[in-house]
């Protein structure tokens, strides 16, 4: 995702910035209801020192590898447009241990940017890299479901990266979206 345009843009971003860490596992938690929009991001990667956390919010500091005109921007913008709706951004790092990212957004404020297509988002982030599991809660008002990658790895084996199933497993999420929004899971 090039731009970051949608609140599933944001996910994704610090998603990918997980999978970057080295991260083995991650867990991604997303709350919703008529008035907030929170994701927390935790992965096990490789993690922060102090100077770094403290660069890591300003959108001239990046660890990725020098390359033209290329900033690390997704944070900068990500605590901006979260603050800007009343909401809030928090970041935890410690070297080798990892970090966790926990951001509000008040889907109320006129600032707030759409939600955006998070089936698609929580599908990508499940195939984003072979190498990284990711344990995804997702709660809509007082109902959640749970996806957990390595689970489907084992049950599915070769499987889970064959393009009918990869297809199935997308419809899978659209409708566990779909029952979540319209009151409930059956």
């Amino acid at each position: 995702m090039a731009t970051l345009e949608t609140l599933s843009d944001h996910v994704y971003d610090i998603c990918e910035n997980a999978v970057r860490s080295k991260s083995s596992v991650c867990e991604l938690t997303i709350f919703e209801d008529d008035e907030n929009f929170r994701f927390i991001i935790n992965d096990h990667g490789c993690g922060m020192n102090q100077e770094e956390l403290m660069h890591a919010i300003s959108p001239f500091y990046t660890t990725k590898e020098q390359r033209k005109k290329k900033l690390g921007v997704g944070l900068p913008f990500l605590k901006f447009s979260s603050e800007l709706t009343g909401g809030y951004f928090k970041i935890e790092s410690e070297k080798l241990i990892g970090t966790k990212v926990d951001v509000l957004f008040k889907k109320s404020n006129i600032d707030c940017q759409p939600v955006g297509n998070l089936p698609e988002t929580l599908f990508m982030i499940i195939y984003m890299d072979k190498n990284t599991d990711w344990k995804i809660i997702r709660g809509f008002r007082e109902d959640a479901y749970e996806l957990d990658s390595k689970d489907l790895k084992e049950q599915y084996g070769n499987l889970f990266y064959e393009n009918s199933f990869m297809i199935e497993i997308k419809k899978i999420i659209t409708e566990l979206e779909n029952q979540i929004k319209q009151g409930g899971l059956e």
